[in-house]
């Protein structure tokens, strides 16, 4: 895919900003953030006002958090997108931490990472405090 693109656009990919993916993100890393969304969330931040959107699922979503080089956005009360964009050599790497809460304080971190064309470069990689929650349950003398 990258043989086809002209150089102008090779040159501006490799030199990413935090802004540019969040607009080039696939809908389907966020299904019910539209594109419009993302981008009056960036505008407001720019304007200094509240970045706050409804989302499909008629809840609120903001942006708490835009640099330069990174973001962060509660999706719901349960959920927290951050994202970084990472220079390495002549290429960026886009970092996308999914984070996910229960009412327990207990949380689900969902970490991959990607080219600056939304290709994926690894896996998705879990960090859970469920699965100790869990095993906290099972050895209780109830089991």
């Amino acid at each position: 895919m990258v043989c086809c693109l002209p150089i102008a656009s090779m040159a501006q990919q490799a030199d990413l900003s935090i802004r540019d993916a969040l607009k080039l993100m696939p809908d389907s890393l966020v299904p019910y953030l539209t594109v419009n969304n993302r981008l009056d969330m960036i505008d407001f931040m720019d304007a200094k006002m509240k970045a706050a959107v409804d989302n499909a699922l008629t809840g609120e979503t903001e942006m708490i958090y835009l640099s330069d080089d990174s973001l962060a956005i509660k999706m719901s009360e349960a959920s927290l997108l951050t994202m970084k964009v990472v220079k390495q050599d002549t290429t960026s790497v886009i970092v996308l931490h999914r984070t996910y809460y229960t009412k327990g304080n207990q949380h689900e971190t969902v970490t991959q990472t990607f080219d600056s064309y939304w290709l994926p470069l690894s896996k998705p990689v879990v960090e859970s405090t469920l699965l100790r929650r869990d095993d906290e349950i099972r050895n209780l003398p109830h089991f």
